[in-house]
């Protein structure tokens, strides 16, 4: 089991996680299938997409978060932030509250959506995580690779 800690206080940012692959996002497989409400009509439920099962956690090789750059190939804007997040349920993160700047807060109807960045600190007041958690988008917390440390 590991345990991530903010890297400027020592202080726990998560409880005990296992590692495991991260989903791919091409598939179904891999993904956290929480208990499913009825869809509506339009085949809407209020549950959520969820990367992650709670407890578990995974690395992202890829570039994860702003800044947002322009690939040539596709022209259009993808992420270029840093990589190797560590990626956890949304709700296994400990020790954390809401970033000081309104700005980096910002969400639409039901979370934050973490589009300028990370949007979580410690309770020390060290930037540590990005919370994805507004309905439109898959439910996930990020810690930034610089900020933590991992403790097996």
């Amino acid at each position: 089991m590991t345990v991530f800690v903010c890297r400027a206080c020592r202080r726990a940012v998560t409880p005990a996680v296992a590692e495991r692959p991260l989903p791919d996002p091409g598939t179904d497989d891999g993904w956290f299938r929480p208990e499913v409400s009825p869809a509506d009509a339009d085949g809407h439920t209020d549950a959520p997409i969820v990367r992650m099962a709670p407890g578990t956690f995974a690395v992202d090789p890829e570039p994860s978060g702003p800044p947002y750059v322009l690939e040539a190939s596709s022209g259009l804007l993808v992420e270029s932030g840093p990589t190797g997040t560590v990626v956890l349920h949304p709700g296994d993160g400990v020790h954390l509250e809401a970033h000081p700047d309104p700005e980096l807060r910002r969400g639409y109807c039901c979370g934050m959506d973490g589009e300028w960045g990370p949007n979580l600190v410690c309770v020390c007041g060290a930037v540590v995580a990005t919370v994805y958690s507004d309905c439109y988008q898959v439910q996930e917390l990020r810690l930034q690779p610089g900020a933590v440390e991992r403790r097996d």
